[in-house]
């Protein structure tokens, strides 16, 4: 894949990030979005998984990154909470990270050099001395440690271990005890006594804020160590106060006469899945300083799942009005400022964050992608090749890692035909994936097994409890043919019968959306294409289909045992929702006698209502002879009616399933039984008519009805030949069915 496939807008000379970064990717200056030296947002990357967020982060660290600073940080990486726990006394996840984000604008090589990170030095330093378990000789070398943050020949390179070196050589082989304490304040003292005028002067703008320093810094460098050692929230301000003056420092590379002359335009820090652990501890004290007007010039792209950039920004009973949203391809740049009235530590973190809504490919540019891949050969027949684009499109929604995926796989494969072109066939095309999780070489695997990794299994949850980790996939199988939380809960309880430790299904939903998977109200998996991605792992779980055929089971019994006229808010009663799942799993003869017989008896708009929900099923592992159903094709038992509904039955199926190409027929196959319904009500209408008068009851329901079934003829033909689903829904409105 392209790195900057789909970016157009967002990387060209006149777009948001040379905007905010105020020079090109080829380095020509640009005037600078929201100004010179005033507030600026965190430019918040929102997406699911697939929409390509990391992706572009790596374009601006390509393209930018030689023209202005730049430090790249995954926080999804576990380095720096590795090296943390070998000294946990004197780092922290969040030291580590900030040390690695300094060493990158240390050796940055651009216009201006290496930026010198003296105050962060000071206040790592301080950290590392203030370990109280730790004895003089690894002090010092923690200490020591840090000075590959400066760039060489950098005054302060040397001020503090010199420091430490003649303070151990003090008290060499007089005292075994840790020396905290001691050494904390000699490091302090021995800084101070040799750092020139202008450090001092520096170093007492940073720590003399520290909270409670009163304007001193060595108190404040003392306060942040003691209160990093402290832990807790005491640690959480320390660590977002030397993120702090990690900001200082690189504002002071901008100012002077050497500054002002040798760079142009802003820094950039790249934070990759800043939405888990170490990303918020990194933004949430940096927005909160934003807040209370501690500005700086540090352009800031993190990325995000949830379409809201995360529950940390939002405090409880707040709304989002105001949040600034933003999505690319509007043709116009976004307009920020920071809304009025805030109050500094009660006011939520979203007022300093623009939301950039990462883009789907649109249905051009997927075409373009899967040529692309394809080399410039073409599929053999215009009809598959069209197939596969509409199919590409259905099942990807756009998601650039799907379209990819899906064009590798389609590229390498040959459809004799469009109907042998299926959703299903499409997703058992092979791909090679280039390597697993643990970066070791991968055979050629169906290209929905390669996605249901990249796509699920590597983006689990983060608070996804760990004796859940190893099932998260299968749980979310399972859950491929639920509709409402009620329908998952109930296969979640046979599901996880035998563990002790279970999760329910609010919880699940409640992570899938903080995965970035969107809800919809009709379906528990809320997107069509990992939707089917899961109904095409659950049938292949076990033989035949075995754990297709139970879960629907077990769905029809619950529903059962409900009652047939207990009302379900998705399908009008549990009957028409237990049909659905007989539908999908065991055929249609059941379901054309129960709508047959509903179709005499009930309201015609609830009986329409109840076809469309029990006709939106997968059909999957079987021979598919909804076309001859639908024509009138294979034999029937019943009377005129069973027959008229069972044809239409097939055809909404058709319609709503969609696994398969649209034969031209099926508008007029569709309003066919819907005609022949009406004619049938109308004659009931002129019957009652005759023995009951024209204001009986029977009357006004069937001339209703007939009313009804004329303008649903004309309504769903129409979106059937406009390629739309019958009934409207999340997982579709944005891409049809094509």
């Amino acid at each position: 894949m392209p790195d900057e496939l789909g970016f157009d807008e967002l990387l060209d000379d006149g777009g948001l990030i040379a905007r905010l970064l105020g020079k090109t990717a080829a380095g020509r200056k640009r005037e600078l979005l929201y100004g010179h030296g005033t507030d600026l947002p965190v430019v918040l990357l929102v997406g699911g998984p697939g929409m390509g967020k990391g992706r572009l982060l790596r374009c601006i660290r390509t393209r930018f990154g030689p023209r202005v600073p730049t430090a790249y940080l995954d926080c999804a990486q576990t380095d720096a909470r590795e090296l943390a726990e070998e000294r946990p006394g004197s780092r922290s996840e969040v030291t580590e990270a900030l040390r690695k984000i300094a060493l990158q604008y240390g050796d940055w090589g651009g216009d201006g050099g290496g930026i010198a990170v003296p105050r962060l030095y000071a206040g790592l330093a301080a950290v590392a001395a203030g370990d109280r378990l730790a004895r003089a000789a690894p002090l010092v070398d923690e200490v020591g440690r840090l000075e590959g943050i400066l760039p060489p020949g950098s005054f302060w390179r040397g001020v503090l271990k010199g420091t430490a070196r003649n303070y151990v050589g003090y008290v060499a082989g007089l005292v075994t005890s840790p020396l905290a304490g001691p050494f904390l304040n000699a490091l302090l003292e021995g800084l101070f006594a040799r750092v020139s005028t202008e450090g001092r002067a520096a170093l007492t703008a940073c720590y003399g804020e520290y909270p409670g320093a009163g304007g001193h810094p060595q108190a404040g460098l003392r306060a942040l160590g003691e209160d990093f050692q402290q832990g807790g929230e005491a640690r959480r301000i320390a660590e977002g106060f030397l993120f702090r003056a990690l900001r200082q420092d690189i504002d002071a590379a901008y100012h002077g006469v050497r500054g002002r002359m040798s760079r142009v335009g802003r820094p950039a820090l790249l934070l990759d899945h800043a939405d888990g652990s170490l990303g918020r501890r990194l933004l949430k004290p940096a927005l909160e300083d934003r807040e209370r007007g501690h500005h700086d010039r540090l352009v800031v792209f993190a990325t995000a799942r949830r379409e809201d950039g995360g529950r940390f920004l939002h405090r409880a009973g707040s709304t989002h009005e105001g949040m600034a949203v933003w999505q690319p391809f509007t043709g116009t740049l976004p307009e920020w400022s920071r809304p009025p009235g805030g109050v500094p530590d009660h006011a939520p973190l979203w007022r300093g964050v623009l939301l950039v809504r990462m883009p789907v490919l649109t249905r051009d540019r997927q075409k373009d992608e899967i040529a692309r891949l394809r080399g410039g050969h073409e599929q053999p027949d215009n009809a598959v090749r069209l197939r596969v684009h509409s199919g590409v499109h259905r099942l990807s929604g756009g998601r650039p890692r799907f379209v990819t995926r899906l064009g590798e796989a389609t590229a390498a494969t040959v459809f004799p035909t469009p109907e042998q072109c299926t959703d299903w066939a499409i997703l058992d095309a092979r791909v090679r994936a280039s390597e697993d999780e643990q970066g070791r070489p991968v055979d050629d695997r169906p290209v929905a097994d390669v996605l249901v990794d990249e796509l699920v299994d590597r983006e689990r949850p983060e608070e996804l409890p760990p004796e859940h980790r190893g099932h998260w996939l299968d749980l979310l199988t399972h859950l491929s043919v639920a509709h409402d939380v009620e329908c998952a809960q109930t296969l979640m309880r046979a599901v996880q019968e035998d563990r002790t430790e279970r999760l329910n299904a609010y919880r699940i939903a409640e992570l899938l959306e903080d995965t970035g998977w969107p809800r919809c109200p009709r379906h528990f998996i809320g997107d069509l294409g990992l939707r089917r991605l899961l109904t095409r792992r659950l049938y292949r779980l076990r033989d035949g289909g075995a754990a297709w055929h139970a879960d629907h089971a077990l769905l029809q019994g619950h529903y059962r045992d409900l009652g047939d006229r207990h009302p379900d808010p998705l399908f009008v009663t549990a009957a028409a929702h237990r049909m659905h799942h007989l539908l999908a799993s065991d055929g249609a003869d059941l379901v054309t006698r129960y709508l047959a017989d509903a179709f005499r008896t009930r309201p015609v708009d609830e009986w329409c209502e109840e076809l469309l929900a029990i006709a939106d099923a997968a059909l999957i592992g079987t021979a598919d002879d909804r076309y001859a159903r639908a024509l009138g094709e294979t034999q029937v038992r019943g009377d005129t009616l069973r027959r008229r509904v069972d044809r239409l039955l097939h055809a909404v199926w058709l319609t709503e399933d969609r696994t398969q190409p649209l034969e031209e027929i099926v508008p007029g196959v569709l309003r066919g039984p819907l005609r022949e319904l009406s004619e049938e009500l109308a004659r009931i209408a002129d019957e009652a008519v005759r023995h009951q008068g024209p204001e009986g009851a029977d009357v006004a329901r069937a001339a209703d009805g007939a009313a009804l079934l004329i303008r649903m003829a004309r309504d769903w033909g129409d979106r059937a030949e406009d390629k739309q689903p019958l009934k409207r829904c999340v997982c579709t409105e944005h891409i049809g069915f094509g």
